[in-house]
């Protein structure tokens, strides 16, 4: 059975409050390639402190790590996506965010509307999965 990374994060880990670790080193924006079991994914920064990252899975998969992309083609897709979905907004211990063995590809700007699972994370003094 292939072994979805952030599918892990959300089912079987445990739900902390802060982190401890720190955030030193991240690019915010950045774009970084993940390893999702034999295959990679991307994922985008959208903030880092505390110890705490928070990233936004794309769908999309490639079957090597790769070392550029176009980011209008990377989508979050849908639920009812057959060939699977991303996350908007997902808050990661930086150990756990390490754990997926993050490279960057490119630095990119953070929308305003990418924020808006951050925001929502934030006034509810929410946590981070570990």
């Amino acid at each position: 059975m292939k072994t979805v990374l952030f599918g892990i994060a959300i089912f079987t880990a445990s739900f902390t409050g802060c982190g401890k670790s720190s955030t030193e080193g991240l690019t915010v924006g950045g774009l970084y390639s993940i390893q999702d079991g034999s295959e990679f994914k991307v994922v985008k920064i959208l903030a880092a402190g505390d110890g705490i990252v928070h990233v936004r899975v794309y769908k999309n998969k490639f079957a090597k790590r790769p070392e550029t992309v176009d980011p209008s083609t990377l989508s979050l897709g849908s639920i009812k996506d057959e060939d699977g979905f991303g996350m908007g907004h997902l808050p990661l211990d930086r150990a756990m965010f390490d754990g997926w063995t993050p490279r960057l590809i490119m630095e990119t700007k953070v929308l305003d509307e990418e924020l808006d699972g951050y925001r929502a994370w934030k006034e509810s003094g929410g946590g981070a999965f570990k």
